[in-house]
């Protein structure tokens, strides 16, 4: 690649970051919008001609790192591994 190359592909990259983020927004509204009405109507599963929304509780169960470091310390310390990825981010 060039820098004129370069250049173009940064301004579509933003673009389309900028795009991305005011999709997200939109479908954040949109499944705000149906959750409330769910929850209002103490709906968990709704059809309707586009599809089935499903609205429901999950359990699950977590282990709490940070109690389990401050307890034990040494153990945390034998299972832990280096991890290594690469960050990629246009600004």
């Amino acid at each position: 690649m060039n820098k004129v190359e370069i250049n173009q592909t940064v301004k579509n990259l933003k673009e389309l970051y900028t795009k991305q983020a005011e999709l997200k927004e939109a479908i954040a509204n949109y499944e705000a919008d149906l959750k409330e009405y769910m929850e209002d109507n103490h709906i968990q599963h709704l059809d309707c001609e586009q599809g089935t929304i499903n609205y429901v509780d999950v359990f699950s169960k977590v282990l709490n790192m940070k109690a389990f470091r401050a307890e034990f310390e040494n153990l945390y310390q034998l299972f832990t591994v280096e991890k290594t990825t690469k960050r990629f981010k246009v600004a």
